[in-house]
């Protein structure tokens, strides 16, 4: 059979694009690919919707008043706190001490783990989504960000956004919230939407926005927040009828200092004062022996050579240099030094790790930072289980869970020694928590590894000459004996026994 004839279309190539528009091309692809959750602070077409936030002062004596009835003034305490967090660089510095002391290294681990029904494939599959999930959460910014505010606020309301390659944590008005109810463990919350007006909806998440309809359309102006943007924290969890800034009892003292340093700058001016007397001398039987005007020229004359800070004045009577500065040593300059001490004292933290010069050994401060570290262990407990009940949501059959290593800024090398020593001995997981001790993320493991062996080479580096390596040179300072003692650890008498250098000759 003859075959047919197919008509064929020439059709002219495509024009060929500019380097502009390709490198566009590639940027609006790169967009469409890694779009990022976006909150909005506010609409821009809209100026109305822009927070404008203005604080009352309160008085000291307010603060005592509201701490007699926390229940029904957890605004004011609150508004107070985050006012004194403005204006008191000691209140900052405390709340900024504690939320940071924690470093926030964990570890991953099963639940419910058996290994005989345990198939490799899915295990590693579920364990990298979940080590995915952690990574885009990024914890220590959004927990550091979270604790800052829950202890200065008392409560933390918050809001998730989230998408494939965003995630942060947005507050809530604390105004417009209470506390509901607890589920596995974590704090429930409902909004007043009747407080949140409707062209204000998109700097919400999505969600508020079905909260707010379902409040137009049934009246119930109290909105529970969904389980899965829920992020509630709360600092005294013993108190289920109010949440009130854990440090409240001491902004009164806050007060004192203020008082305290505006007495100390008017007596500073007032010791600068100096005043001089011109003596008119008298008769016998009282007359001035000098006319009012000539004293009174003289008396011109002296005031327009006087310095500032320094009067004068005329009188019959016999006068001298009167000065203003009754301080006879440093006992009146140091009141707010002491205050301040005082007030530290107060909060439960030693005043040395905020700059006072207060006598005091390295080994009372170690013990006193231990003290603080306990308080925010139970509060990374807290932590611990939000985050494990957003963990729970992932889809699969396998459940991991997230273990905070009790690692702060003080005690990294003590914690890294000790996971170090157990996973010399082959405890399980200890291997995992040293790397998260040293800041090297378990999900980053596998991938340093690889890179290390395969691109780097590392295996045939020579190893730095140590105690594992070779020969021991003696103890830090280059000689025999015992390894000398961490500063932190000496009692008083060590200490001075170092200052001295007694030891170096033994």
């Amino acid at each position: 059979m003859p075959k047919e004839k197919v008509a064929c279309r020439v059709t002219s190539p495509p024009p060929a694009q500019t380097e502009d528009e390709i490198n566009q091309a590639a940027f609006e692809a790169a967009m469409r690919f890694a779009k990022q959750v976006q909150a909005p602070l506010w609409v821009l077409t809209d100026q109305s919707t822009r927070e404008s936030v203005t604080y009352t002062r309160y008085t000291k004596e307010n603060i005592l008043q509201y701490m007699q009835s926390p229940t029904t003034n957890e605004k004011n305490l609150r508004n107070a706190s985050i006012y004194m967090w403005d204006c008191s660089s000691q209140y900052r510095r405390l709340i900024r001490y504690y939320a940071g002391l924690l470093r926030w290294d964990y570890i991953v681990s099963p639940l419910d783990f058996d290994k005989e029904k345990a198939k490799p494939d899915t295990f590693r599959k579920q364990y990298i989504k979940v080590h995915n999930q952690l990574e885009l959460m990024n914890l220590k910014h959004e927990l550091n960000k979270a604790t800052e505010i829950t202890l200065r606020d008392g409560i933390l309301y918050g809001a998730i956004w989230q998408n494939k390659n965003s995630f942060f944590v947005q507050r809530i008005n604390p105004d417009y919230c209470m506390l509901t109810s607890i589920e596995d463990g974590t704090w429930r919350y409902c909004v007043d939407m009747s407080k949140i007006p409707e062209k204000k909806l998109s700097l919400y998440p999505p969600e508020f926005t079905t909260m707010w309809n379902a409040y137009r359309s049934g009246g119930e102006k109290y909105q529970e927040v969904p389980l899965n943007i829920t992020f509630c924290l709360k600092a005294d969890e013993t108190t289920l009828t109010y949440s009130i800034p854990p440090w409240s009892s001491t902004l009164p003292m806050l007060y004192d200092i203020e008082t305290y340093k505006a007495l100390q700058e008017t007596a500073t001016k007032i010791a600068n004062y100096k005043i001089l007397g011109m003596q008119i001398p008298l008769n016998s039987d009282g007359t001035p022996q000098v006319d009012w005007p000539a004293a009174e020229k003289y008396y011109q004359q002296l005031c327009s050579v006087l310095p500032p800070y320094v009067g004068a004045f005329v009188a019959p009577m016999k006068t001298e240099s009167y000065e203003f500065d009754k301080s006879t040593g440093t006992n009146d300059v140091d009141t707010v030094s002491r205050a301040e001490e005082q007030y530290w004292f107060n909060t439960g933290t030693s005043a040395l790790l905020h700059g006072s010069t207060i006598s005091n050994t390295a080994g009372a401060l170690k013990l006193a930072i231990k003290a603080d570290e306990e308080i925010m262990f139970s509060f990374a407990n807290q932590v611990e289980r939000l985050i494990n009940r957003i963990l729970k949501n992932i889809a699969g059959t396998l459940k991991f869970k997230i273990s905070f290593i009790d690692t702060t800024r003080f005690n990294q090398a003590d914690m890294v020694s000790l996971y170090k020593d157990a996973a010399t001995l082959g405890v399980p997981g200890a291997k995992s928590a040293y790397a998260a001790a040293l800041g090297i993320h378990q999900a980053n493991i596998p991938g340093l590894e690889y890179m290390e062996s395969e691109l780097y080479d590392m295996d045939s580096w020579q190893p730095l000459v140590s105690g594992y390596t070779g020969g021991g040179t003696g103890n830090a300072n280059g000689g025999n004996g015992r390894p000398v003692t961490a500063d932190e650890d000496l009692d008083a008498a060590g200490e001075a026994t170092r200052a001295s250098d007694a030891n170096a000759n033994r």
